[in-house]
Protein backbone atom coordinates (compact mmCIF):
# COMPACT_ATOMS: atom_id res chain seq x y z
CA UNK A 1 0.00 0.00 0.00
CA UNK A 2 2.78 2.34 0.99
CA UNK A 3 4.40 2.55 -2.59
CA UNK A 4 0.87 3.04 -3.85
CA UNK A 5 0.74 6.14 -2.09
CA UNK A 6 3.66 7.41 -2.75
CA UNK A 7 3.18 6.79 -6.77
CA UNK A 8 -0.38 8.70 -6.20
CA UNK A 9 1.51 11.72 -4.52
CA UNK A 10 4.06 11.91 -6.98
CA UNK A 11 1.56 11.91 -9.73
CA UNK A 12 -0.50 14.65 -8.33
CA UNK A 13 2.70 17.20 -7.35
CA UNK A 14 3.78 16.30 -11.44
CA UNK A 15 -0.14 17.40 -12.35
CA UNK A 16 0.48 20.40 -10.34
CA UNK A 17 3.40 21.77 -11.56
CA UNK A 18 2.26 21.05 -15.01
CA UNK A 19 -0.92 22.86 -14.79
CA UNK A 20 1.00 26.16 -13.34
CA UNK A 21 3.59 25.94 -16.48
CA UNK A 22 0.60 26.11 -18.46
CA UNK A 23 -0.94 28.81 -16.87
CA UNK A 24 2.34 30.84 -16.78
CA UNK A 25 2.68 30.25 -20.57
CA UNK A 26 -0.29 31.81 -21.21
CA UNK A 27 -0.31 34.74 -19.27
CA UNK A 28 2.81 35.72 -21.07
CA UNK A 29 1.14 35.21 -24.34
CA UNK A 30 -1.66 37.79 -23.25
CA UNK A 31 0.60 40.14 -21.96
CA UNK A 32 2.68 40.48 -25.09
CA UNK A 33 -0.94 40.45 -26.98
CA UNK A 34 -2.05 43.56 -24.89
CA UNK A 35 1.36 45.28 -25.52
CA UNK A 36 1.27 45.28 -28.99
CA UNK A 37 -2.40 46.02 -29.08
CA UNK A 38 -1.13 49.06 -27.05
CA UNK A 39 1.75 49.83 -28.96
CA UNK A 40 -0.49 50.20 -32.31
CA UNK A 41 -3.08 51.99 -30.63
CA UNK A 42 -4.25 55.50 -32.18
CA UNK A 43 -3.18 58.25 -30.56
CA UNK A 44 -6.16 60.46 -29.71
CA UNK A 45 -6.28 63.45 -31.80
CA UNK A 46 -3.39 62.45 -34.41
CA UNK A 47 -6.26 61.95 -36.91
CA UNK A 48 -7.42 65.22 -36.91
CA UNK A 49 -3.44 66.53 -36.36
CA UNK A 50 -2.72 64.74 -39.98
CA UNK A 51 -5.76 66.06 -41.80
CA UNK A 52 -4.69 70.05 -40.20
CA UNK A 53 -1.00 69.06 -41.84
CA UNK A 54 -2.45 68.31 -45.50
CA UNK A 55 -5.11 71.39 -45.38
CA UNK A 56 -1.74 73.50 -44.41
CA UNK A 57 0.57 72.40 -46.53
CA UNK A 58 -1.60 72.43 -49.64
CA UNK A 59 -2.68 76.21 -48.33
CA UNK A 60 0.97 77.03 -48.37
CA UNK A 61 1.16 75.62 -52.24
CA UNK A 62 -1.67 77.98 -52.99
CA UNK A 63 -0.32 80.80 -51.24
CA UNK A 64 3.25 80.59 -53.12
CA UNK A 65 1.24 80.92 -56.83
CA UNK A 66 -0.97 83.79 -54.99
CA UNK A 67 2.11 85.38 -54.00
CA UNK A 68 4.00 85.23 -57.47
CA UNK A 69 0.41 86.65 -58.92
CA UNK A 70 0.24 89.31 -56.48
CA UNK A 71 4.20 90.04 -56.77
CA UNK A 72 3.30 90.75 -60.75
CA UNK A 73 0.49 92.59 -60.12
CA UNK A 74 0.63 94.65 -57.17
CA UNK A 75 4.59 94.81 -56.77
CA UNK A 76 7.08 93.70 -54.45
CA UNK A 77 6.59 96.53 -51.46
CA UNK A 78 2.72 96.45 -51.36
CA UNK A 79 3.04 92.25 -50.91
CA UNK A 80 5.83 92.83 -48.56
CA UNK A 81 3.66 91.34 -45.64
CA UNK A 82 2.01 88.36 -47.91
CA UNK A 83 5.80 87.33 -48.25
CA UNK A 84 6.62 87.69 -44.71
CA UNK A 85 3.82 85.23 -43.75
CA UNK A 86 4.37 83.03 -46.14
CA UNK A 87 7.73 83.16 -44.70
CA UNK A 88 6.73 82.30 -41.40
CA UNK A 89 3.92 79.62 -42.51
CA UNK A 90 6.72 77.29 -44.04
CA UNK A 91 9.07 76.89 -40.87
CA UNK A 92 5.63 76.24 -38.84
CA UNK A 93 4.84 73.61 -41.25
CA UNK A 94 8.56 71.94 -40.77
CA UNK A 95 8.20 72.05 -37.62
CA UNK A 96 5.00 70.39 -37.52
CA UNK A 97 6.26 67.77 -39.67
CA UNK A 98 8.92 67.23 -37.30
CA UNK A 99 6.57 66.62 -34.88
CA UNK A 100 4.37 64.03 -36.66
CA UNK A 101 7.61 62.38 -37.83
CA UNK A 102 8.23 61.75 -33.96
CA UNK A 103 5.27 60.24 -33.55
CA UNK A 104 6.11 57.69 -36.33
CA UNK A 105 9.01 57.09 -34.74
CA UNK A 106 9.61 53.50 -33.47
CA UNK A 107 10.61 55.08 -30.26
CA UNK A 108 8.44 54.45 -27.32
CA UNK A 109 7.22 57.97 -25.78
CA UNK A 110 4.42 58.39 -23.47
CA UNK A 111 0.93 58.77 -24.06
CA UNK A 112 1.63 62.16 -22.70
CA UNK A 113 4.06 63.06 -24.57
CA UNK A 114 2.08 62.28 -27.66
CA UNK A 115 -0.85 64.28 -27.05
CA UNK A 116 1.45 67.68 -26.31
CA UNK A 117 2.84 66.94 -29.75
CA UNK A 118 -0.50 66.35 -31.59
CA UNK A 119 -1.86 69.50 -30.04
CA UNK A 120 1.30 71.37 -31.35
CA UNK A 121 0.95 70.07 -34.78
CA UNK A 122 -2.71 70.89 -34.48
CA UNK A 123 -1.68 74.68 -33.25
CA UNK A 124 1.66 75.26 -35.93
CA UNK A 125 -0.83 73.92 -39.22
CA UNK A 126 -3.58 75.89 -38.21
CA UNK A 127 -2.02 79.08 -37.53
CA UNK A 128 0.06 78.47 -41.20
CA UNK A 129 -2.84 77.85 -43.18
CA UNK A 130 -4.87 80.90 -41.44
CA UNK A 131 -1.78 83.23 -41.87
CA UNK A 132 -1.74 82.43 -45.72
CA UNK A 133 -5.33 82.58 -46.53
CA UNK A 134 -5.71 85.81 -44.61
CA UNK A 135 -3.05 87.26 -46.59
CA UNK A 136 -4.30 86.20 -50.01
CA UNK A 137 -8.13 87.00 -49.62
CA UNK A 138 -6.62 90.40 -49.23
CA UNK A 139 -5.33 90.42 -52.79
CA UNK A 140 -8.56 88.98 -53.72
CA UNK A 141 -10.35 91.74 -52.34
CA UNK A 142 -8.13 94.18 -54.18
CA UNK A 143 -8.71 92.77 -57.52
CA UNK A 144 -12.59 92.46 -56.56
CA UNK A 145 -12.44 96.35 -55.83
CA UNK A 146 -10.74 96.85 -59.22
CA UNK A 147 -13.41 95.00 -60.94
CA UNK A 148 -16.04 97.10 -59.39
CA UNK A 149 -13.90 100.64 -59.42
CA UNK A 150 -15.97 102.10 -61.91
CA UNK A 151 -19.27 101.93 -60.35
CA UNK A 152 -17.67 102.27 -56.87
CA UNK A 153 -16.37 105.91 -58.33
CA UNK A 154 -19.81 106.61 -59.87
CA UNK A 155 -21.63 105.89 -56.83
CA UNK A 156 -18.93 107.93 -54.76
CA UNK A 157 -19.41 111.16 -56.81
CA UNK A 158 -23.01 111.02 -55.99
CA UNK A 159 -22.69 111.14 -52.41
CA UNK A 160 -20.25 113.71 -53.02
CA UNK A 161 -22.92 115.75 -54.77
CA UNK A 162 -25.48 115.14 -52.20
CA UNK A 163 -23.05 115.88 -49.45
CA UNK A 164 -22.12 119.18 -50.73
CA UNK A 165 -26.06 119.95 -51.69
CA UNK A 166 -27.09 119.13 -47.54
CA UNK A 167 -24.05 121.59 -46.89
CA UNK A 168 -25.34 124.35 -46.90
CA UNK A 169 -28.98 123.37 -45.39
CA UNK A 170 -27.21 121.98 -42.42
CA UNK A 171 -24.71 125.41 -42.38
CA UNK A 172 -28.33 127.19 -41.66
CA UNK A 173 -29.28 125.13 -38.94
CA UNK A 174 -26.17 126.00 -37.49
CA UNK A 175 -26.16 129.35 -38.05
CA UNK A 176 -29.94 129.29 -35.93
CA UNK A 177 -28.42 127.26 -32.66
CA UNK A 178 -25.52 130.07 -32.16
CA UNK A 179 -28.34 132.49 -32.57
CA UNK A 180 -30.61 130.14 -29.94
CA UNK A 181 -27.67 129.15 -27.75
CA UNK A 182 -24.99 129.95 -26.25
CA UNK A 183 -21.19 129.47 -27.35
CA UNK A 184 -20.02 126.96 -24.81
CA UNK A 185 -23.52 124.98 -26.13
CA UNK A 186 -22.96 125.03 -29.63
CA UNK A 187 -18.81 124.68 -29.34
CA UNK A 188 -19.09 121.07 -29.90
CA UNK A 189 -20.32 121.34 -33.39
CA UNK A 190 -19.15 125.01 -34.23
CA UNK A 191 -16.55 123.99 -36.33
CA UNK A 192 -17.61 121.30 -38.13
CA UNK A 193 -19.22 123.24 -41.37
CA UNK A 194 -15.73 123.62 -42.31
CA UNK A 195 -14.42 120.49 -41.86
CA UNK A 196 -16.77 118.76 -43.72
CA UNK A 197 -16.07 121.46 -46.25
CA UNK A 198 -12.02 120.49 -46.21
CA UNK A 199 -13.03 116.57 -45.96
CA UNK A 200 -15.36 116.54 -49.14
CA UNK A 201 -12.22 118.51 -51.14
CA UNK A 202 -10.20 115.47 -50.20
CA UNK A 203 -13.07 113.42 -51.06
CA UNK A 204 -13.13 114.81 -54.74
CA UNK A 205 -9.57 114.24 -54.70
CA UNK A 206 -9.24 111.54 -54.28
CA UNK A 207 -12.13 110.14 -56.63
CA UNK A 208 -9.86 111.58 -59.20
CA UNK A 209 -6.95 110.06 -58.05
CA UNK A 210 -8.96 106.81 -58.41
CA UNK A 211 -10.43 107.80 -61.93
CA UNK A 212 -6.95 108.42 -63.42
CA UNK A 213 -6.05 104.95 -62.34
CA UNK A 214 -8.58 103.29 -63.43
CA UNK A 215 -7.51 104.78 -66.57
CA UNK A 216 -4.32 103.70 -66.17
CA UNK A 217 -5.02 100.10 -64.87
CA UNK A 218 -3.30 100.84 -61.66
CA UNK A 219 -4.38 98.46 -59.25
CA UNK A 220 -3.43 99.47 -55.93
CA UNK A 221 -3.51 103.34 -56.92
CA UNK A 222 -7.32 102.78 -57.30
CA UNK A 223 -7.71 100.48 -54.51
CA UNK A 224 -5.93 103.03 -52.14
CA UNK A 225 -7.55 106.31 -53.39
CA UNK A 226 -11.30 104.61 -53.58
CA UNK A 227 -10.11 104.22 -49.96
CA UNK A 228 -9.53 107.42 -49.14
CA UNK A 229 -12.29 108.77 -50.68
CA UNK A 230 -15.30 106.76 -49.13
CA UNK A 231 -13.43 107.55 -45.57
CA UNK A 232 -13.78 111.56 -46.33
CA UNK A 233 -17.32 111.05 -47.60
CA UNK A 234 -17.97 109.37 -44.57
CA UNK A 235 -16.61 111.96 -42.71
CA UNK A 236 -17.99 114.70 -44.19
CA UNK A 237 -21.25 113.22 -43.87
CA UNK A 238 -20.77 112.23 -40.19
CA UNK A 239 -19.42 115.80 -39.65
CA UNK A 240 -23.20 117.38 -40.76
CA UNK A 241 -25.13 114.33 -39.10
CA UNK A 242 -23.47 116.19 -35.79
CA UNK A 243 -24.80 119.39 -36.17
CA UNK A 244 -28.38 117.52 -36.79
CA UNK A 245 -27.93 115.36 -33.52
CA UNK A 246 -26.66 118.63 -31.00
CA UNK A 247 -30.09 120.40 -33.10
CA UNK A 248 -31.81 117.52 -31.69
CA UNK A 249 -30.30 117.06 -28.48
CA UNK A 250 -30.61 121.25 -27.51
CA UNK A 251 -34.16 120.87 -28.18
CA UNK A 252 -34.60 117.31 -26.37
CA UNK A 253 -32.76 119.52 -23.21
CA UNK A 254 -34.83 122.32 -23.63
CA UNK A 255 -38.75 120.08 -23.05
CA UNK A 256 -36.92 118.26 -20.73
CA UNK A 257 -36.06 121.73 -18.59
CA UNK A 258 -39.75 122.89 -18.75
CA UNK A 259 -41.19 119.99 -17.63
CA UNK A 260 -38.78 119.62 -14.62
CA UNK A 261 -39.59 123.33 -13.89
CA UNK A 262 -42.76 122.00 -13.30
CA UNK A 263 -42.31 119.25 -11.08
CA UNK A 264 -39.48 121.48 -9.53
CA UNK A 265 -42.24 124.42 -8.38
CA UNK A 266 -44.47 122.08 -7.08
CA UNK A 267 -41.66 120.49 -4.99
CA UNK A 268 -40.68 123.76 -4.16
CA UNK A 269 -44.04 125.22 -2.71
CA UNK A 270 -43.81 121.75 -0.45
CA UNK A 271 -40.88 123.05 0.40
CA UNK A 272 -42.02 126.69 1.72
CA UNK A 273 -44.61 125.40 3.98
CA UNK A 274 -42.33 122.97 5.69
CA UNK A 275 -39.36 125.82 5.75
CA UNK A 276 -42.63 128.04 7.88
CA UNK A 277 -43.39 125.18 9.83
CA UNK A 278 -40.28 123.15 11.06
CA UNK A 279 -39.57 120.39 13.03
CA UNK A 280 -36.95 122.38 14.74
CA UNK A 281 -34.76 125.54 13.65
CA UNK A 282 -31.69 123.31 12.42
CA UNK A 283 -34.24 121.80 9.81
CA UNK A 284 -35.98 124.86 8.57
CA UNK A 285 -32.41 126.32 7.57
CA UNK A 286 -31.34 123.67 5.92
CA UNK A 287 -34.36 123.36 4.12
CA UNK A 288 -34.34 127.34 3.35
CA UNK A 289 -30.79 127.00 2.07
CA UNK A 290 -31.85 124.71 -0.73
CA UNK A 291 -35.05 126.61 -1.29
CA UNK A 292 -32.25 129.87 -1.95
CA UNK A 293 -30.87 127.80 -4.66
CA UNK A 294 -33.66 126.54 -6.27
CA UNK A 295 -35.79 129.68 -6.88
CA UNK A 296 -33.36 131.84 -9.23
CA UNK A 297 -32.70 128.65 -11.44
CA UNK A 298 -36.27 128.33 -11.87
CA UNK A 299 -37.08 131.70 -12.07
CA UNK A 300 -34.41 131.65 -15.00
CA UNK A 301 -36.26 129.24 -17.17
CA UNK A 302 -38.58 130.71 -19.24
CA UNK A 303 -36.40 134.12 -20.18
CA UNK A 304 -35.59 134.72 -23.74
CA UNK A 305 -32.18 135.04 -25.32
CA UNK A 306 -29.49 132.66 -25.74
CA UNK A 307 -29.01 129.80 -23.66
CA UNK A 308 -27.59 126.62 -22.41
CA UNK A 309 -30.65 124.15 -21.56
CA UNK A 310 -27.87 121.32 -21.34
CA UNK A 311 -26.13 123.28 -18.34
CA UNK A 312 -29.27 124.55 -17.09
CA UNK A 313 -31.06 121.17 -16.95
CA UNK A 314 -27.86 119.65 -14.80
CA UNK A 315 -28.10 122.74 -12.26
CA UNK A 316 -31.86 122.59 -11.86
CA UNK A 317 -31.15 118.68 -11.49
CA UNK A 318 -29.05 119.02 -8.88
CA UNK A 319 -30.98 122.26 -6.88
CA UNK A 320 -33.79 119.92 -7.09
CA UNK A 321 -31.69 116.84 -5.58
CA UNK A 322 -30.81 119.20 -2.42
CA UNK A 323 -33.84 120.14 -1.80
CA UNK A 324 -35.45 116.54 -1.94
CA UNK A 325 -32.56 115.69 0.67
CA UNK A 326 -33.23 118.70 2.92
CA UNK A 327 -36.87 118.02 2.95
CA UNK A 328 -36.90 114.27 3.49
CA UNK A 329 -34.53 115.21 6.58
CA UNK A 330 -36.69 117.41 7.90
CA UNK A 331 -39.74 115.20 7.32
CA UNK A 332 -38.07 112.49 9.15
CA UNK A 333 -37.13 114.38 11.76
CA UNK A 334 -41.06 115.56 11.88
CA UNK A 335 -41.77 112.10 12.25
CA UNK A 336 -39.48 111.34 14.93
CA UNK A 337 -40.30 114.66 16.93
CA UNK A 338 -44.24 113.08 16.74
CA UNK A 339 -43.17 109.99 17.89
CA UNK A 340 -41.30 111.35 21.08
CA UNK A 341 -44.28 112.99 21.55
CA UNK A 342 -46.78 110.28 21.47
CA UNK A 343 -44.51 108.28 24.04
CA UNK A 344 -43.79 110.98 25.89
CA UNK A 345 -47.04 111.05 27.88
CA UNK A 346 -47.02 107.11 28.90
CA UNK A 347 -43.31 107.15 29.84
CA UNK A 348 -44.28 110.34 32.01
CA UNK A 349 -47.01 108.93 33.68
CA UNK A 350 -45.39 105.44 34.07
CA UNK A 351 -42.10 107.01 35.57
CA UNK A 352 -44.01 108.65 37.91
CA UNK A 353 -46.15 105.88 39.05
CA UNK A 354 -43.38 103.71 39.84
CA UNK A 355 -41.04 106.70 41.85
CA UNK A 356 -44.28 107.10 44.07
CA UNK A 357 -44.29 103.36 44.51
CA UNK A 358 -40.60 103.05 45.37
CA UNK A 359 -41.16 105.75 48.11
CA UNK A 360 -44.01 104.00 49.88
CA UNK A 361 -42.11 100.80 49.91
CA UNK A 362 -39.13 102.50 51.72
CA UNK A 363 -41.33 104.55 53.80
CA UNK A 364 -43.28 101.76 55.39
CA UNK A 365 -40.24 98.80 54.90
CA UNK A 366 -37.18 101.40 54.84
CA UNK A 367 -34.56 100.81 52.42
CA UNK A 368 -30.60 101.04 52.10
CA UNK A 369 -28.58 104.20 50.88
CA UNK A 370 -28.18 102.90 47.55
CA UNK A 371 -31.87 102.22 47.24
CA UNK A 372 -31.80 106.25 48.20
CA UNK A 373 -29.35 107.08 46.00
CA UNK A 374 -31.14 105.59 43.03
CA UNK A 375 -34.65 107.11 43.93
CA UNK A 376 -32.91 110.34 44.39
CA UNK A 377 -31.68 110.14 41.05
CA UNK A 378 -34.96 108.89 39.04
CA UNK A 379 -36.38 112.27 40.50
CA UNK A 380 -34.05 114.38 38.96
CA UNK A 381 -34.45 112.54 35.54
CA UNK A 382 -37.96 113.05 36.01
CA UNK A 383 -37.85 116.94 36.43
CA UNK A 384 -35.46 116.94 33.32
CA UNK A 385 -38.32 114.97 31.41
CA UNK A 386 -40.95 117.20 32.83
CA UNK A 387 -38.99 120.79 31.91
CA UNK A 388 -37.40 119.19 28.60
CA UNK A 389 -38.83 120.94 25.64
CA UNK A 390 -37.41 118.66 22.51
CA UNK A 391 -39.39 115.66 23.06
CA UNK A 392 -36.97 113.36 21.94
CA UNK A 393 -34.58 114.40 24.94
CA UNK A 394 -37.79 114.41 27.56
CA UNK A 395 -38.80 110.99 26.70
CA UNK A 396 -34.98 110.22 26.99
CA UNK A 397 -34.72 111.30 30.59
CA UNK A 398 -38.30 109.79 31.48
CA UNK A 399 -36.94 106.57 30.45
CA UNK A 400 -33.91 106.75 33.08
CA UNK A 401 -36.51 107.90 35.52
CA UNK A 402 -37.94 104.89 34.59
CA UNK A 403 -35.14 102.52 35.34
CA UNK A 404 -33.58 104.49 37.83
CA UNK A 405 -36.89 103.51 39.66
CA UNK A 406 -36.65 99.86 39.48
CA UNK A 407 -33.05 100.18 40.34
CA UNK A 408 -34.47 101.25 43.49
CA UNK A 409 -36.92 99.30 44.60
CA UNK A 410 -35.21 96.24 43.47
CA UNK A 411 -32.16 97.38 46.04
CA UNK A 412 -34.81 98.45 48.56
CA UNK A 413 -36.51 94.91 48.43
CA UNK A 414 -33.14 92.86 48.10
CA UNK A 415 -32.26 94.97 52.00
CA UNK A 416 -35.58 94.20 53.33
CA UNK A 417 -35.11 90.81 52.92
Amino acid sequence: MAPDLANVAVLIVGTVVVAFVILMAVGLVVLRRRARQAAHAPIPGRTDAGVALVRADDAIHAATDDLAFAVAQFGSDRTRDFAAALAQAKTDLDRAFALQQKIDDVEPDSDRQHADWVKDIRSLADGARNAVETQAATFTTLRRDEASAPETLRLLRQQMTAIEARRSTVAAVLADLKTAYVESAVAPVSGNIEAAATALADAKKAADDAEAAIAATRVTAVSDALQTAQAKVQAAAGLLDAIEHRRDELAASVAGLQSLATEQQTALEAARTLRDAPPDPDSSSRVNDAIGELEPLLASVGKKGRRDPVGELDRLVDAGDALDVAVSAARNQQRRLDGARGALTGALTSAKAQISAVEDFIGSHGGGAGSRTKLAEAKRELLTAENESDPVDALDAARRAQNRARDADDLARYAGL
